[in-house]
């Protein structure tokens, strides 16, 4: 709702409540695209980025009169701070001083739960700034504000109210939530993309370049039976080969899986968002700085590969064999890689949810669907 060229000055307010995993400077990383994104439409003035409050890096202690007196446009409340409790939010408080004086038009947050955890406590914190002075509270996660307008302040009432955006992080601690189905965890077998330094079958993988691959595949096209040209030759170009008598040849079979399923990706126009995963993913296991065998094995790719298990086999979404609903999985890269290497349990991450809706009459693709049985392939 953050019209272009509105060239409003606001403020960036980040909170982590208490008993939450992660970090404030992980969900400025999130955000900070979508941010971007306003500056560049001139909706937003160009945020300093500067941190006023806690220190995001965690290295220096928080001292009060020093941390709050900083220029920036950035609030860092950090970890740990209540939802409830007016007294503990300092970072806050400071933030109101500033808006009351007319320095901002507004607030950005990630979700309105940023700010307190239920709309009474949302409502006691800001409602004097957007009902009385015009400021503008708005949501990064799903667009919506508080802006004077009664509409928007009835819906979001009833939200937060009623367990929708403000009651993520509660439904999240919740024990139920905490050992839900496997599926909404996005745990979901299926046939995965070769992970740097898994070992399968003695052999232990290196970066498969899936996007050159894939480049290669249509430059090819299909021969006369329908099925991928050179596909012999393309697998030996990408390293996926076999010895037959003594003579190395290309894994068409290979070839002609993997250029089924990018097909099938692209068409359902996922395949960008798909193959930005799977280089993103791979480059944080190169990070872990170990070789590739060790680094796959450390506790934060396992979180990674493991939750994400149903998005890389399904990334267009799927419907599962024997059911009649269909199952959508979160994007990696828009929960956050880092949210996800440190936290076993994807349910207690903000913002995470699979998505389960009856199949009814979805028209699907053959990469919508899990087989019945599946072959794995190198």
């Amino acid at each position: 709702m953050l019209k272009d060229n509105a060239n409003k000055r606001m403020a960036v307010y980040l909170r982590r409540s208490e008993g939450e995993s992660g970090s404030t400077e992980a969900q400025l990383n999130r955000i900070i695209e979508k941010i971007e994104k306003f500056e560049r439409s001139g909706a937003i003035q160009k945020i300093d980025r500067n941190i006023v409050g806690r220190d995001i890096t965690k290295k220096e202690r928080f001292n009060a009169e020093r941390d709050l007196a900083k220029v920036g446009d950035i609030y860092n409340e950090g970890e740990g701070a209540s939802g409830f409790k007016f007294k503990d939010r300092p970072v806050l408080a400071e933030l109101i001083k500033r808006l009351e004086n007319n320095e901002y038009d507004g607030i950005i947050v990630e979700s309105m739960n940023r700010v307190a955890r239920d709309f009474s406590g949302l409502a006691r914190f800001l409602l004097p700034l957007w009902r009385e002075q015009g400021k503008v509270i708005y949501s990064l996660i799903d667009g919506q504000q508080l802006d004077g307008n009664r509409t928007n302040e009835a819906i979001i009432n009833s939200q937060m109210t009623w367990g929708g955006i403000g009651k993520l992080e509660e439904i999240a601690k919740a024990e139920e939530v905490r050992t839900g189905s496997a599926v909404d965890k996005g745990y979901f077998k299926g046939s995965q993309p070769e992970w740097l330094g898994k070992t399968y079958r003695g052999v232990t993988y290196g970066f498969l370049d899936y996007r050159k691959a894939y480049e290669l595949m249509k430059a090819a096209g299909l021969n006369p039976k329908g099925n991928l040209a050179n596909a012999a030759e393309i697998a030996k170009i990408m390293g996926k080969t076999y010895r037959d008598r003594g003579s190395i040849k290309g894994d068409n079979k290979w070839a002609n899986i993997w250029w089924n399923k990018m097909r099938g990706y692209d068409d359902a126009g996922v395949l960008e968002q798909w193959l930005d995963n799977y280089e993103a993913i791979t480059q944080f296991i190169r990070n872990q700085g170990a070789y590739p065998k060790s680094s796959y094995k450390q506790q934060p790719v396992v979180n990674i590969i493991k939750s994400t298990t149903g998005y890389m086999a399904y990334p267009a979404g799927v419907n599962p064999a024997g059911s009649s609903e269909f199952v959508i999985f979160p994007n990696p890269l828009d929960v956050g890689l880092q949210e996800l290497a440190d936290n076993p349990d994807p349910l207690m991450i903000e913002g995470w949810q699979v998505i389960r809706e009856p199949l009814s009459e979805r028209v699907l693709l053959p990469t919508q669907t899990q087989p019945a049985s599946r072959k794995k392939t190198k």
